[in-house]
């Protein structure tokens, strides 16, 4: 077996593979932000508007005016990249913190996917098989990994939430682009709910965005349900991201909101449940 990945708990040390591998991933995402946010009818909007505006009130030529459509192009794009930096920034000082933040009570925790490969990789990890366990699987199995090298490849948090009565909140579910689509985001989401159950939380709630649509899929194959969906500014009301809260009841029946304190309108009901085909 010369390709594994192991689900571990956090242990010192990691944070510096950890921080790379979130940021990564937060970043990964920046482009589909971006073109969404440039195809949005506002943005459109604005285009059509800034240009009438030019021509009719200030008689500028149509080539001026014409020029406000590569202006409001830039603008979004400027506007995206400093979200992301921002959400990067706040990221990073979550992660330098991990030990503080998810490793020091008993009721929140932090793992990581560390790949063993061999010192030599003849091809991509993309192309490879993985076999994915959990650290109490690796331990009983006795496989020798001491000639192979060692990566973190995938993350996962889990926090007791203060706006949720036992409830709690899974972050940080992270995995390297050369390393999806072979199960380790699915186990590190299993390791978090079997924890949040043995802790006995009520509920697990995650939120992702619309240009996450992988995890998105993910929560819903895990038989999580979609709680809510608002629209989390950027740029005002001009630009905004939609956000995906998903659930995951472990005690169904218990209302688990006790508070509720984003001052962002829900587009949706608690009651709504969206199903995937």
């Amino acid at each position: 077996m010369s390709h594994i990945v192991v689900i571990r708990p956090y242990k010192p040390g990691d944070e510096f593979n950890c921080r790379d591998l979130i940021k990564d991933g937060v970043l990964s995402s920046r482009n589909n932000a971006f073109m969404g946010n440039l195809l949005k009818e506002v943005t459109f909007q604005v285009m059509i508007l800034s240009a009438a505006v030019m021509f009719i009130f200030f008689g500028m030529p149509l080539t001026v005016c014409l020029a406000v459509l590569p202006m409001v192009v830039f603008l979004t794009y400027f506007v995206t990249y400093i979200a992301f930096a921002a959400k990067s920034m706040e990221v990073d000082q979550e992660v330098s913190n991990i030990a503080r933040t998810y490793m020091s009570n008993a009721f929140s925790c932090f793992w990581v996917a560390e790949a063993f490969e061999p010192g030599m990789m003849i091809r991509s990890p993309s192309s490879a098989h993985y076999t994915v366990m959990t650290d109490k699987q690796f331990q009983d199995s006795n496989i020798d990994v001491s000639s192979q090298r060692k990566k973190i490849v995938g993350t996962v948090g889990l926090l007791k939430s203060h706006s949720l009565d036992k409830g709690a909140w899974i972050k940080r579910l992270c995995v390297h682009q050369l390393y999806r689509r072979k199960g380790i985001a699915s186990c590190l989401l299993n390791v978090a709910i079997d924890f949040a159950m043995k802790q006995g939380y009520s509920c697990a709630n995650v939120v992702a965005s619309e240009h996450t649509e992988g995890g998105r899929e993910l929560c819903l194959k895990k038989g999580f349900e979609l709680k809510q969906m608002y629209h989390k500014p950027i740029f005002g009301s001009l630009i905004t991201v939609l956000m995906y809260e998903f659930t995951y009841q472990i005690k169904p029946g218990e209302d688990n909101y006790v508070t509720y304190p984003r001052k962002l309108n829900p587009l949706t009901s608690s009651k709504f449940r969206w199903k995937s085909n």
